[in-house]
This record gives structure tokens, C-alpha cells and sequence, in this order.
């Protein structure tokens, strides 16, 4: 394809957590479609794992104070990614300009839109949701002008873009009740790198069960400890000799002491090499019940083929693991004991997990989808 294409995004591609690695997956799929691409991002070392070798690297230093970022944010500029971006489309044309995430596109979007260029903005997650749930512990001058204007970005882009993409379905279905006549498109997220074959020998099962992610964020970490409370008892009932791991990054003092007094959970703080402790488990657990947009932890579980527990709210983009027998649901007590008794009693092979987890989840499903979007939008 030769047209030009400029991918904006705001996440450190460096860090290993849900919105950076999805970033990935998006940049991988649109550097397939397009041979003349360039990217604007926050600046890191070592690009090479990241960022296919087709862009062309315009990295964005942030070297404002902490006063200049104090009056940014109060007037709707979130991060330097603005500054760099305005300089940029000043000395380059584009056709095509994807905004990676909405709070990107904070005090930049009616700029974009002006170059004439067709607008992308990728959706994350429904904001609104997602800074209900996690912005609550930040200080006062700093969550509400970001709330109003990350919330404002949101709105902007979905009516200002030729095209919106969401990672789920329901995503999409909330941004359809906003507004009429929205270009808005369920595509999903992708792994970045090549899904391998996979071979697993057959093990029995010691009804271990693990829950990963980043521990200390508001929406993670509460969910995870009303799961400790409410449901690990349940669990506990029907089978005794049930071990729970509980691993990820920075770990709050409150869900330590939660699960401190139970011998029978683990807790592993910053783990190196998390896949060596998923695979010490036969079923993952994501009690995630906040929130909007895919939640990309129950990779983790799926990449070592485990069957997948999680609450109704962490399924959504998951539906077609539902419909393989690899995902179970619940929202409250009653769901939950059905969701495990018939996971425990319908038990899968890892390989057939990791099968359909290549089938669904891998960047040339992505590719295809994207073509697909872009071909019905009259972009490629």
C-alpha cells in the first residue's frame, strides 16, 4: 500500500502491561498494510523488539517541568505527545493518521483531522469506565482536569475520526448508543510476535490456580481481594487441597495482608519470568469486574493453555473461548459454583487452548481484520 501512514500513541512500548502490549499488536498489524509508515511515541532505548524495522522512528522526548506539566494538564494537553506531534505534521503529510488510544488525540485531534489526512483512532476501552475505576487514589488537582479531559478526548475522536476501532464488541455497542452514524468497528487485540507451535506433555492436575497482572492498580487490586473473601472460599468447599498463586507487579500492602493468613495462597511480587508460575497452574483466574476493553492478563493463562474462570465483565472479546469450552463465566455466587463445578467436570487439553488461542488471537488474524475494516471504510 502506498500510501503514508503516521501511528501515534502515548505508550511506553518498553513496558510489559495491557495497554502497551495491545499498542504492539496494533502497530505490527498496520505496518502489514502500509509500506510507508512513521511512528510518534514516547522515547526508550531499544526500539528493535518493539517497532517493525518498516517505520520510520520519530521518538518524543518529554522534557517539560513539573510546573509546565502541572499547566498542561489544566489546559488539555495530556503529555508531550502534542507538542511533538504539532511540529511534526508542520514538515510532513500524511493520508492516513492513527490515533493509538483517545487520550492521544487530548488538544490534538481538531489538528489531525485539519491535514486532511483519514483519521484511525483506536479505543482502548470505553474511558469514562476505565477512570471511574482506577483514577479515584490520584490527587484531587490532578484527577479532575484529567477526567474532563480524557473523557473529552473520547467524545472528540469518536465523532471527529473516519474511523473507530474498539477491542471488544461491547465497546463498540456503548460508542453506537453515544452517537448516530458513528464509523465504528469491533477489530479486537493481537499479539505482537509470531505465536509459536507448542507442544505440552499431559500432567495431572493438583487443582492449582493462578491470577496474574499489574497488583496495584485500583481496578485490579480490589477485584482480587473481594475474590480472596468471597469466591477462594467457594473454591476451598468443594475442593480442600486447592492452591491459589497470585502473581504480578507491585503488590499493595492490603492485598498481602489479605491473603496472608491463608497458607494455601502465594503470593509472588514482581516475578521475572511469570510464564514459569502459570505453568505450575492447570486453571487461570481473571476476577476482574471493573472497567471496559479487553482484558489482555488472560493471555497470560492462554498461552499455557490453561482453561480460563473469569468474571462476566473480563469476558468480553473473549466470546469465541466461551463457545470452545476453553472460557467459564460468573457474576455472583450461584454462577461462580456452576462456572466451576462444569470447568472442573469438562476438563480440556492445554494443546487445544493453545490452538485456539493461535486461531483467534494472532497478529495475521489481526492483519485480516484490519484489511477488512479498511477495504469496507474505502481506506485501502
Amino acid at each position: 500500500m502506498n500510501k503514508r501512514l503516521l501511528f501515534i500513541t502515548c505508550h511506553r512500548l518498553d513496558e510489559n502491561n495491557g495497554g502497551s502490549n495491545g499498542s504492539k499488536g496494533f502497530i505490527h498489524c498496520f505496518a502489514a498494510l502500509f509500506d510507508d509508515c512513521s511512528i510518534i511515541y514516547p522515547e526508550f532505548e531499544n526500539t528493535t523488539p518493539f517497532i517493525p524495522a518498516k517505520y520510520k522512528l520519530f521518538p518524543c522526548h518529554d522534557s517539560r517541568t513539573k510546573i509546565r506539566k502541572g499547566i498542561d494538564m489544566y489546559l488539555g494537553v495530556l503529555g508531550a505527545i502534542p507538542y511533538c506531534v504539532k511540529k511534526h505534521l508542520a514538515e510532513h503529510k500524511y493520508d492516513v493518521i492513527v490515533i493509538d488510544h483517545s487520550v492521544t488525540g487530548a488538544s490534538l485531534i481538531k489538528i489531525v483531522k485539519a491535514t486532511g489526512a483519514k483519521v484511525i483512532t483506536i479505543h482502548h476501552n470505553v474511558e469514562r469506565d476505565y477512570l471511574r475505576d482506577n483514577i479515584k487514589e490520584r490527587p484531587v488537582y490532578y484527577r479532575y482536569p484529567y477526567l474532563y479531559y480524557a473523557k473529552k478526548a473520547e467524545c472528540d475522536c469518536l465523532k471527529a475520526s473516519d474511523v473507530n476501532l474498539t477491542v471488544t464488541e461491547l465497546d463498540k455497542k456503548v460508542f453506537q448508543s453515544w452517537y448516530q452514524n458513528l464509523h465504528v468497528h469491533y477489530w479486537g487485540n493481537f499479539e505482537y510476535r509470531e505465536i509459536p507451535e507448542k507442544s505440552f506433555t499431559h500432567r495431572n492436575r493438583n487443582n492449582t490456580f493462578i491470577i496474574t497482572g499489574s497488583l496495584y492498580f485500583i481496578q485490579s487490586a480490589r477485584p482480587i481481594k473481594e475474590f480472596v473473601a468471597r469466591y477462594w472460599p467457594r473454591i476451598k468447599q468443594q475442593l480442600p487441597h486447592a492452591k491459589l498463586i497470585i502473581a504480578g507487579r507491585n503488590p499493595s500492602q492490603q492485598l498481602i495482608q489479605a491473603c496472608g493468613k491463608d497458607r494455601d495462597i502465594q503470593i509472588v511480587a514482581n516475578p521475572q519470568d511469570i510464564s514459569q508460575h502459570i505453568r505450575q497452574a492447570d486453571y487461570y483466574i481473571c476476577p476482574i469486574c471493573e472497567g471496559s476493553g479487553r482484558k489482555l492478563r488472560i493471555i497470560d493463562g492462554l498461552k499455557e493453555g490453561l482453561q480460563i474462570l473469569c468474571h462476566d465483565v473480563s469476558s468480553s472479546g473473549y466470546e469465541c473461548l466461551s463457545e470452545a469450552g476453553c472460557l467459564y463465566t460468573y457474576h455472583d455466587e450461584k454462577t461462580f459454583d456452576k462456572s466451576l463445578h462444569d470447568m472442573m467436570s469438562n476438563p480440556i487439553e492445554q494443546a487445544f487452548v493453545y490452538d485456539v488461542f493461535r486461531k483467534y488471537f494472532s497478529t495475521e488474524e489481526g492483519i485480516k481484520r484490519l484489511r477488512r475494516i479498511l477495504e469496507e471504510e474505502n481506506i485501502l
